[in-house]
């Protein structure tokens, strides 16, 4: 049924086209952001200092307003009680130092959202901001509760203490306070719960609000609008206390008449027939504007204007609407009853007194707990209970204007509320450290601090360089050192991983991890660093290999066999990501897969090159597989690579860019005869005024026939060679002359 008169629809329509409307859908979104480690949710790191005030302050304000701050607080030698609220006493070092918590609060809050503001502008993006007040709301979401489950279980203990000590002093009014804090969790959250709010409201207005109107203007004002609501908390939505004390007492049960999605239901239609609103979508954006309903309703000023007597008319239809539902005598109970709720509210739920001013039999049943519980004066009761009856059309116009308004508030910061609970659900607030650094080495973690715990500004990992090093058929060097009563374990420690270890300082490199033969490093060079990573990784990979060569010639004099390896050097041009086993991170890197390609040595590349005499280590042949079908043929890389230094184009285009190479041509013998070989050769800093050359040959894959071999052709794919021989060296020094050092940097 329409909620206006049939003999005035046509009219109200009319006279709602005086009034200009806006309507509004709350919206919060947290654009480009970085999902954790999860890959769903961006991880948010609050400041340890400010979690461990806001900490302290919420468990003074539980204390402070479930009036149990002797019982949580209780010591030995002082059994009934510790200091009054807001200034707690923390022994440290025997001596008393005083903590406010409140002005702690408000100053750990404010430094942390100018910080985010300072920082959000740095970086051009307000979104920083946003998530660093989403993630404050959450962390004191939750909080809240954790403190207060603490604090009741710090008072049971401190009360059983008591028991144990017999101690008869003041107990049945401890016991008293104890049993009514536990009933009364939910108001004594709610006066938590405002105290709070009302120091976010402060900061926002003292420093907050002016400080980002400074560094960011109007720019997403919508989002911080989302932010501000009386509703934050849990269970606010339901508290009958805080709807009657901020907006109107609706109804909190499925029977309820003046339930709020029944009544909101009956605004928006009435909303949809006065011609304001085409549908229920309108007509929600609408109802979200409490302005609307100011301006909709009559003010019950004497007024005569038109204007006065369209919101007379508009409002009497309202009230009509109200009626035919169902819902007038509720909507001014509801404000009366907000008078008597210090007396009974305690006693006989809010709902239910409400009800108990409409209904005589329930104001009957309200009669007979009020009497049974303590025998209170039922005078206000009944008062209140007369003016609902006898309230005139004149008061009952007035209620129903204010009841929209108060609705209207309402259904705005439920909507308000109900966008701010995916964008919660959203986020991943960490609080585990192992979390927390995963997060933070693969440069995934927004992390929000006060100001003296900033650290200082660490650029951010831009690229690496991974270099594996692998020893040539270990599982056969192991087994004939094994038969031979030897220790390979030893023979592979003392002559390779331990000379390894010592070289890690010198070239800033860092171990990823050692495998049983192969060990593999990596070089991470920092935004803004120009740290000459591939440079430096190649003569790190020549050292290692000039160590393997010296503790060859010992242990070949001293009849243990050589060790052979092949290095491979990767590089990619990102930071490479971690995964934590435990204490230890993990690296994961596209290069650590390409490095043990170029490491690696295909064993029938070893068997044609066994009796292998060159200047060279590393050769790259390529077979088609005849078996596939034309024009869908699939190429092999085949790796030869003993004794050599191996790298892929994106390696050397990085070298390239790092120092300044020189190129030349030199006619030398290869595996299959004389042929011109292209050579790169450069300087690479090593430490400050300490350059090594580097000498890196260009090389071209041969395209072979795989059993026997047999050169086909030249294939496109190009491959590069850091050369080591020593002689290759010297003769390349003798023909070319020196280098520079300034003239060989890029």
């Amino acid at each position: 049924m329409s909620p206006l008169p049939f003999f005035g629809r046509g009219k109200f329509r009319d006279l709602a086209g005086q009034f200009t409307l806006n309507s509004y859908v709350p919206e919060l979104t947290l654009q480009g952001l970085v999902a954790g480690v999860d890959n769903i949710h961006p991880d948010v790191f609050l400041s340890q200092k400010f979690t461990e005030i806001a900490r302290g302050h919420l468990k003074h304000l539980i204390e402070q307003h479930g009036d149990v701050q002797q019982l949580a607080r209780v010591q030995e030698d002082d059994p009934f009680g510790g200091s009054p609220y807001g200034r707690a006493h923390v022994k440290h070092d025997a001596l008393p130092i005083e903590i406010d918590y409140p002005a702690e609060f408000k100053q750990a809050l404010s430094g942390l959202q100018l910080t985010s503001l300072r920082h959000a502008r740095a970086e051009d993006d307000i979104h920083l901001d946003l998530l660093c007040r989403v993630a404050l709301i959450k962390f004191l979401r939750t909080e809240l509760s954790l403190q207060f489950t603490q604090v009741l279980e710090l008072c049971r203990d401190n009360l059983k203490k008591r028991d144990e000590r017999r101690l008869e002093r003041q107990q049945v009014l401890v016991r008293d306070r104890f049993l009514r804090f536990q009933v009364n969790k939910r108001q004594v959250l709610r006066r938590v719960a405002e105290d709070v709010l009302s120091t976010m409201a402060d900061v926002e207005r003292e420093t907050v609000a002016s400080t980002r109107r400074s560094l960011f203007g109007d720019r997403e004002a919508a989002g911080y609008e989302v932010l501000a609501n009386r509703l934050i908390f849990p269970d606010s939505i339901a508290d009958p206390f805080l709807r009657a004390e901020h907006y109107a007492l609706f109804g909190a049960f499925d029977r309820d008449p003046d339930l709020y999605t029944r009544v909101a239901a009956v605004a928006k239609v009435f909303l949809q027939d006065m011609g304001v609103a085409k549908s229920d979508a309108d007509a929600d954006g609408l109802l979200s504007v409490p302005e609307n309903a100011k301006m909709l309703m009559f003010s019950g000023l004497a007024d005569e204007s038109s204007r006065a007597k369209a919101q007379r008319a508009i409002t009497s239809a309202w009230l009509t609407a109200l009626e035919e539902a169902g819902i007038a005598d509720y909507v001014v109970a509801a404000y009366e009853v907000v008078p008597i709720l210090a007396d009974y509210g305690a006693i006989v739920s809010p709902q239910q007194l409400k009800c108990a001013l409409i209904l005589k039999t329930e104001l009957k049943r309200v009669e007979e707990i009020l009497q049974t519980h303590d025998g209170r004066s039922l005078e206000k009761l009944h008062l209140a209970s007369q003016r609902v009856r006898t309230t005139g059309s004149t008061e009952c116009m007035r209620y129903a204007a204010r009841y929209l308004i108060d609705l209207s508030r309402f259904h705005r910061d439920v909507r308000k509320m109900q966008v701010l609970e995916s964008v919660l659900d959203s986020i991943n607030l960490l609080n585990n450290v192992r979390l927390r650094e995963l997060s933070e080495i693969n440069g995934t973690l927004y992390e929000y601090l006060l100001p003296e715990e900033e650290k200082p500004v660490e650029s951010r990992v831009n690229d690496h360089v991974v270099l594996k090093a692998d020893i040539r058929d270990s599982t056969f060097l192991t087994r004939s050192m094994l038969e031979r009563g030897l220790n390979p374990a030893s023979f592979f420690s003392l002559n390779f991983f331990e000379p390894v270890n010592k070289l890690l300082p010198k070239y800033a490199a860092e171990k990823v991890f050692i495998e049983g033969d192969a060990v593999i490093l990596a070089l991470l060079e920092n935004e803004g660093q120009r740290g000459f990573a591939v440079a430096r990784t190649c003569v790190m990979a020549r050292e290692m290999l000039n160590i393997v060569r010296a503790y060859n010639k010992a242990s070949t004099e001293g009849g243990l066999p050589p060790l052979e390896i092949g290095i491979g050097i990767a590089y990619q041009g990102s930071a490479p990501l971690f995964l934590m086993d435990g204490a230890n991170r993990i690296m994961i890197s596209e290069a650590l897969n390409l490095s043990d390609r170029l490491s690696a040595c295909h064993k029938r590349a070893r068997r044609h090159f066994r009796d292998l005499n060159s200047f060279f280590n590393v050769f790259v042949f390529q077979t088609a597989d005849e078996d596939a079908v034309a024009g869908a043929v699939e190429d092999f890389l085949l790796n030869y690579n003993v004794g050599g230094i191996h790298l892929p184009s994106a390696a050397f285009k990085k070298l390239r860019d790092e120092i300044s190479l020189e190129e030349f041509e030199m006619e030398l013998p290869m595996p299959w005869g004389m042929d011109r070989v292209h050579f790169y050769r450069g300087l690479a800093p090593v430490g400050p005024g300490v350059f090594h050359p580097i000498l890196v040959r260009e090389g071209r894959a041969a395209q072979v026939e795989v059993r026997e071999f047999r050169f086909l052709r030249w294939a496109d794919h190009i491959y590069y060679e850091v050369c080591t021989n020593p002689e290759l060296l010297s003769r390349v020094e003798r023909l070319r002359g020196g280098l520079s050092p300034a003239a060989s940097l890029g």
